[in-house]
């Protein structure tokens, strides 16, 4: 992110198969940066906040999503 603050939404809007988002650092304290949206309405929202220095997103809601470590 370019600052704090920014808010980030992603849903599935119709189910053709999963869609796997892969971030650079954790969204979450347990150290998941994978995001797996597999059926039509998963949703999940982040915001931007800063931590020990650096900016990194951070997950606000998660409605149906998959959370993993790659």
């Amino acid at each position: 992110p370019g600052r704090a603050g920014i808010t980030l939404a992603i849903s599935l809007d119709v189910d053709g198969g999963d869609a796997t988002v892969t971030g650079a650092a954790a969204i979450n304290q347990t150290g998941n940066n994978t995001i797996v949206l597999g059926d039509a309405g998963d949703f999940i929202m982040m915001e931007s906040v800063q931590v020990a220095g650096a900016l990194v997103w951070r997950m606000v809601v998660n409605d149906g999503c998959t959370l993993s470590t790659v």
